[in-house]
């Protein structure tokens, strides 16, 4: 099964998509699609119409609080809302990025997410605490998070990837996907976390599709300053 996350940068405003994600997607054939800082509204009819010619019909959209990001999870498959929250954080970014769904015919809980760039060490600490906390009480579940982290477990100096690279020791599987970057000034901040029992076969940042750029810091022509992260999973070994 192919889970694409994809950080669509359209801020806190309900910007128009580009076009090119369409072409994108077809490209990539996800069967479960993720998008992240992502702003629902009137003008998405467009990006759902799309969505649902690619088969991705059954979309579940996180509740916006305020006016931070949301989450969109589109599936070929149905799902269903799960019970878990993001971190209860002062003006509800946490919640406001963080979706979880259960992919009802394939044993798959999903959890999308961004983590808020928070400006202070105390704020990232708090947050990064509690969904430390979340993963690992749910560790024994057939469970992947995946999404924009703002943090790289391959640069523990900084909070955030400190706390990824804890769980990465504790036995979740936190890989290195393939490719460059994930954030066009070079950076890896897009990550896919399987719980042990997931058969995590891949993850890859996808940049460059069939020659185009589909991120890059030009903003006229891309979808994105961040690259698509594709995640292969299989079936259940047990």
């Amino acid at each position: 099964m192919r889970v694409v996350s994809w950080n669509l940068g359209r801020q806190t405003r309900e910007a128009p998509i580009p076009a090119l994600l369409q072409f994108a997607l077809s490209v990539l054939r996800p069967e479960v699609l993720v998008l992240n800082e992502f702003v629902d509204g009137p003008t998405r009819a467009t990006l759902r119409e799309g969505l649902s010619v690619l088969g991705l019909s059954h979309i579940r959209v996180s509740e916006r609080v305020g006016r931070h990001n949301q989450v969109l999870i589109a599936s070929t498959t149905p799902v269903e809302l799960g019970a878990l929250k993001g971190p209860e954080m002062p003006g509800g970014a946490g919640e406001s990025n963080f979706l979880h769904v259960h992919l009802q015919t394939r044993a798959l809980e999903v959890v999308g997410l961004r983590v808020p760039a928070y400006k202070t060490s105390r704020d990232q600490h708090e947050y990064w605490s509690q969904l430390a906390t979340r993963i690992r009480e749910n560790v024994d579940r057939r469970i992947v998070w995946i999404g924009d982290l703002n943090a790289d477990p391959d640069s523990p100096a900084y909070v955030g990837g400190r706390y990824l690279a804890e769980l990465r020791a504790d036995g979740l599987q936190l890989p290195r996907p393939e490719g460059e970057w994930s954030f066009a000034r070079g950076t890896c901040i897009d990550h896919v976390i399987a719980a042990p029992a997931v058969n995590l076969l891949s993850a890859e940042y996808v940049s460059v599709i069939e020659g185009i750029a589909v991120a890059s810091l030009d903003p006229g022509n891309r979808v994105s300053d961040h690259a698509a992260l594709v995640a292969g999973i299989g079936q259940s070994e047990t």
